[in-house]
């Protein structure tokens, strides 16, 4: 233990280096892509290889108005490196988790010290969602990066008044525009405009370094939307921009929550330290700091409080919208720690609580997951929904030792809050978080594959078995990615094959298949429709080609 000190002590940035690498990077193929985000994004990418168009984005071969590219980009490098697979897809969010824990810790330790930067690292790493979100495939990672990177510009540059960081507060906006679009702007200015409201209107930002920023920011930007938009015209921006509109002012696609969603969403996904940031979401300020670490705090409690004010607002919801919020929270709760360990605060009962509540939950909830073969049995009588039931009655494969992993998180749970309470050793919550680190990536590698055998899995693997066909593949009643890319769909040939009335009841030239769930059968299927198989909660129809409908497509009737 003495030798490794040594060597982080010595090589501190090579330790963050190798510390991310190794929690993020193994076990990334270990779970199929979920639907929809990550199979979206990822069959995007694939596409882009498939169909060699770069400049656009597309889904079924159909344009994708939703996103710019800059993520897919790189998704179909890694995928052009490592081949289209779960690894691929997932690994440019593992190699922005590795930077973003580099850049993490040289903050950390530029404005405090190593210690604090530590804390820092280890409480991203410790904590559930901002650990899960570096092992996934979609963007918000990436797009999260650059806005931190544009805030802690904004921040320096309030620190110094120097050109540089104007322009490269720019060059990160204009990244982040391109990686998910123009909420960014509205992020960062609302960031400034809280900041300058703390200064009292006080300038503090020169108008032509005001100007640089603005420049860069559309420099960088029209790298992308400024030639798609000179190549095809404004079609693209006009559509974005309305899908923008609607996800603010519409919960779209059945993704409305109530206001409180996000915030107890970080509570608890982001455990936890999202306990031990608690006694300090609402102080923005502090004595016996250096103005300039009071100044970074501000900014991480201004964006905090922005993102989580800002997307508790917008009617669309769902977990990783706030995920902005993951490196603030872990910032102060990293501020909290290094405060309790100077002896400049008091871990506080309620604190405690929480903890031990939260553990618990989380921990009773993993060891009932891995029993859910022995209780389902219980459960099934009382479910009402025939496409639960038919989930569940599918094995998932436990081994029956994985309640563990629950068990050994509830004992840690334990020892941590009693080594807090009654013999006040702080480092109790550094050892916590380094246990969890570890955990987190052994419950992605063991519960994960087995809790989806009972919801995706079985259809995946019936894509899967249609990779080599020259086939259509659809799914039927419910929206999915998932056909396209696990069944590794070609670009159409048929002008009307994109069309599902047309694959359901038209002249098809190849052999289409069908996946519905069971509870949503009979209001979609006819006689040309024939079962060939069923699974879990799903079931799966061919549609075969006709001979006489062949032979009037070859002799060249295509209408």
């Amino acid at each position: 233990m003495e030798y490794i000190r040594k060597i982080v002590g010595q090589f501190p940035k090579l330790s963050v280096f190798a510390w991310a690498s190794i929690l993020f990077i193994p076990f990334l193929g270990a779970v199929h892509l979920f639907d929809w985000d990550e199979i979206n994004f990822a069959e995007s990418a694939r596409e882009m290889l498939v169909t060699g168009n770069y400049q656009k984005v597309q889904i079924n071969y159909k344009p994708f108005m939703e996103k710019p590219p800059l993520f897919f980009w790189f998704q179909a490098l890694s995928m052009h490196l490592f081949g289209v697979s779960e690894f691929a897809s997932r690994l440019p969010n593992a190699l922005v988790g590795i930077v973003t824990l580099l850049m993490v810790f040289s903050i950390g330790k530029r404005w405090f010290n190593t210690r604090f930067a530590w804390l820092w690292v280890i409480m991203v790493t410790g904590s559930l969602t901002p650990h899960l979100y570096f092992k996934t495939g979609i963007i918000d990672p990436l797009y999260n990066l650059f806005i931190i990177c544009s805030v802690y510009q904004l921040f320096l540059y309030s620190e110094s008044k120097k050109a540089q960081h104007a322009w490269l507060l720019g060059a990160f906006l204009g990244l982040a525009i391109i990686t998910k679009g123009p909420v960014a702007v509205i992020i960062v200015v609302l960031c400034f405009l809280v900041y300058w409201l703390s200064q009292k209107l006080r300038k503090f930002f020169d108008y032509m370094h005001l100007l640089y920023a603005v420049l860069s920011a559309f420099l960088v930007s029209a790298l992308w939307f400024g030639v798609e938009t000179w190549q095809s015209g404004p079609t693209f921006l006009l559509e974005f921009i309305k899908y923008q509109v609607d996800l603010f002012l519409n919960p779209v696609a059945g993704h409305g929550q109530p206001f409180w969603y996000h915030p107890l969403v970080l509570l608890l996904g982001c455990f936890p330290a999202s306990i031990i940031a608690l006694p300090i979401l609402f102080k923005r300020s502090f004595e016996s700091e250096t103005s300039s670490a009071v100044n970074l705090y501000r900014f991480m409690h201004s964006t905090f409080w922005v993102v989580l004010i800002l997307f508790s607002l917008v009617e669309t919801k769902i977990v990783h919208y706030s995920s902005l919020c993951y490196l603030p929270i872990t910032f102060m709760a990293a501020f909290y720690l290094h405060k309790l360990e100077l002896k400049q605060f008091v871990w506080k009962k309620y604190q405690s609580y929480f903890f031990v509540f939260i553990g618990f939950v989380l921990s009773i909830l993993l060891i009932l997951i891995t029993f859910v073969d022995v209780w389902k049995p219980y459960a099934i009588p009382y479910i009402k929904d025939d496409f639960a039931v038919a989930s569940l009655a599918v094995s998932g494969g436990w081994q029956s030792w994985e309640f563990l992993l629950g068990s050994a998180l509830m004992i840690m749970v334990l020892y941590t809050v009693y080594q807090i309470s009654s013999k006040q050793k702080l480092d109790s919550l550094p050892k916590f978080l380094l246990f969890n680190s570890v955990l987190i990536p052994c419950l992605l590698a063991v519960i994960a594959p087995r809790v989806e055998q009972y919801s995706q899995a079985p259809a995946i693997e019936f894509f899967e078995t249609l990779q080599d066909k020259d086939v259509y593949i659809e799914s039927l009643g419910y929206k999915s990615y998932a056909p396209y890319f696990y069944g590794r769909t070609k670009p159409p040939l048929h002008d009307k094959a994109q069309e599902l009335e047309w694959l359901l009841h038209g002249a098809i030239d190849k052999d289409a298949y069908f996946s519905l769930h069971i509870n949503n059968v009979d209001g979609h299927i006819n006689p040309k429709l024939k079962k060939i198989g069923e699974k879990g909660g799903f079931v799966f129809y061919k549609r075969s080609v006709q001979p006489d409908r062949l032979e009037t497509l070859l002799s060249g009737d295509r209408k």
